[in-house]
């Protein structure tokens, strides 16, 4: 002989029954969409549910319990569901709202216009890299015209290197902007891993402008390479000038909004210095009032 259900019971099981099959079908169309598999699901939830609700409901006749606890049950299973819907349509909202940060990175080589260099002359620039991947594809930077200039890459000790290459004996200014990141949807986590690259542990050689104004800057050790074979023409030549910058950031990823930073390496390289040379790069983030120096 079966065991007759009490009436806790069956009322904790009419109370889940009404939360599952309002809270689901909802739920699965917020996520889902309204057609295709989401649809067909929630239909199939709300059949199902439906019987057992009828089901849970005959037993409640068929033993003669009090319909109150029943309609408590009810309308708790019903609240339950709201809260569900309203929690998954708030965390839908947040999950779809993104927008593509910024990421470009500018080079621009000054003063070469009084040096000449040998057969073939290489720059070599740090490359922009996000935690050791690439940040834009190898098309995007390998085997661009910039005037006179071509970019290639070069695997150095240091690591992976961005090379601008002439075999122009008479050298002439770099100016360039890379802006088609392969990634679009990020948030910046620790910029000095998510710009220049290499990042050296050796002390800069000291031909830094400072950017931003200021030398109390948050700044890391990266490196540039002028070719042994680049000569000034006369002897008041002046500094070669590189000037690099990263905007990086500034986007939302799943209603988050990401921070957004500029880093900065501004060099002036006196005549006679070639070679690898390192260099600083200084970090600033954009506020409300525009661009402001990360301090130390």
């Amino acid at each position: 002989m079966t065991k007759q259900p009490s009436q806790r019971t069956l009322t904790a099981l009419l109370g889940l029954a009404v939360f599952l099959t309002l809270s689901v079908p909802c739920s699965l169309l917020i996520v889902l969409g309204t057609g295709g598999p989401g649809a067909l699901a929630a239909a199939l939830t709300l059949l199902l549910g439906g019987i057992l609700m009828l089901l849970i409901l005959q037993r409640y006749r068929k033993y003669r319990y009090r319909p109150g606890p029943a309609l408590l049950a009810v309308v708790i299973g019903c609240a339950g569901a709201l809260l569900a819907v309203l929690g998954v349509l708030i965390f839908g909202l947040a999950w779809a709202d993104v927008n593509p940060a910024t990421y470009t990175y500018r080079v621009t080589v000054t003063g070469l216009d009084n040096y000449t260099g040998g057969p073939v002359t290489d720059i070599l620039v740090p490359l922009p890299l996000r935690e050791g991947k690439m940040i834009f594809s190898e098309e995007d930077l390998e085997g661009q015209r910039v005037g006179a200039w071509k970019t290639l890459f070069a695997e150095t000790p240091k690591g992976r290197m961005l090379v601008f290459q002439t075999m122009e004996r008479d050298l002439s200014d770099i100016s360039v902007t890379f802006g088609s990141p392969v990634e679009k949807y990020f948030l910046i986590d620790d910029i000095t891993r998510e710009s220049f690259s290499p990042v050296v542990t050796e002390a800069p050689a000291g031909y830094t402008r400072w950017a931003f104004g200021t030398g109390d800057v948050q700044n890391f050790t990266t490196l540039v390479r002028l070719d042994e074979g680049i000569r000034p023409k006369t002897a008041d030549a002046g500094p070669i000038v590189i000037h690099l910058w990263i905007t990086a950031g500034g986007g939302r990823l799943h209603g988050i909004t990401g921070e957004k930073y500029q880093v900065e390496v501004y060099e002036a390289i006196p005549p006679g210095v070639t070679g690898f040379v390192p260099v600083r790069a200084q970090v600033a983030r954009f506020g409300d009032v525009g661009i402001v120096p990360v301090r130390e």
